[in-house]
Parts: C-alpha cells; structure tokens; sequence
C-alpha cells in the first residue's frame, strides 16, 4: 500500500463516506483536543480567518440582497420575473 499524494486522493474520492465517518468519530471522541487544534490554527492564520470571515460575509450580504429584491419584485406583482 502505497501513501503517495496521488494514492490518498483516489483512495479518498472512492471512500468519501468512509473517510468523513471516521473524522466524525475522531470529533466526537476527542472533542476538547479538536477545539484546542481549532484554536491554535487560528491564533496561527490570522490573514486566513479574516479572509474566510470577508467572503462569509459578503456571500451572506449578497444573498440578504438578493432575497430583499425578489421580496420586492413579489410585492410589485413581478414575481414571474423570480
């Protein structure tokens, strides 16, 4: 069995279930040490978790936006437009 990049991936595209049962098990078994590595990445990536933030947030808006105009185009009588 081989450990290879290339391996890890294919093995993880044909065992997709599989692998995200088993993070889970490893989460709700180990739920203090997952909060502490949590923690740490973010106190280590700044930059990341504002950018994360910035496009969750943007996304958010745009969406609040949209639903705002559709509500608005119903409200006109233009809800075929939607």
């Amino acid at each position: 069995m081989s450990s290879t990049p290339e391996y890890r991936r294919e093995w993880y595209s044909k065992n997709r279930e599989k692998a995200l049962a088993s993070r889970k098990k490893y989460r709700d078994n180990n739920v203090e040490k997952c909060r502490v590595a949590a923690r740490k990445w973010r106190n280590n990536n700044p930059e990341k978790v504002s950018a994360y933030a910035a496009k969750y947030y943007d996304e958010k808006r745009i969406n609040n936006e949209m639903d705002e105009w559709n509500n608005t185009l119903r409200e006109l009588g233009y809800a075929d437009l939607i």
